[in-house]
């Protein structure tokens, strides 16, 4: 994981389990913490952290650097620190696990998955597919492409705390 500490505040970058978030913050309980919680629940660290006052979704990041970001409490310097850093932070209102963009777009990945684990067509075909059928800049396995462990991560959270068996992941993630 990667942290950048500033004066008063620590921005936390990066994939972690749960248990190295938490080493995170308790290590820094003296600073004001925004992390990536891309794979997971910020209300339970929020809830855990008053330490925590911002948390956002870097997870599928793209060329612009758009974050989903979500403060507890909102704090100028580190959205003013996110900007400098090249990141486009969005804030949201309201946070849950896998925010908003990593949650749809793993959901499109598992998809893409099992369309290939049955036969329905290629990788290419799929992200052509995408690309071309929904606009979007990349088609799934682009997006997925060296992330795999936090797709499986952020599927399994949410199959965790949903119990909806839509967030089972394809065996080919």
């Amino acid at each position: 994981m990667t942290n950048v500490s500033f004066d008063e505040f620590l921005l936390n970058f990066g994939f972690g389990t749960k248990d190295e978030k938490r080493e995170v913050l308790r290590a820094n309980p003296e600073k004001l913490i925004a992390m990536d919680l891309s794979c997971y629940d910020p209300q339970e660290f929020y809830a855990e952290f008053p330490n925590l006052v911002g948390s956002f979704a870097a997870l599928f990041c793209d060329e612009a650097k758009k974050i989903e970001v979500h403060f507890r409490v909102r704090h100028e310097a580190i959205v003013r620190k996110m900007t400098e850093l090249g990141f486009n932070p969005l804030e949201v209102s309201i946070v849950s696990c896998g925010f908003i963009f990593p949650r749809t777009i793993a959901q499109i990945i598992n998809e893409a998955h099992f369309a290939l684990e049955e036969g329905v067509a290629g990788r290419e075909d799929i992200n052509r597919a995408m690309r071309f059928g929904v606009n979007y800049p990349k088609g799934p396995f682009e997006w997925s492409a060296g992330r795999e462990l936090f797709v499986r991560t952020l599927l399994g959270e949410l199959l965790t705390k949903t119990q909806d068996k839509r967030y089972v992941a394809s065996r080919l993630l």
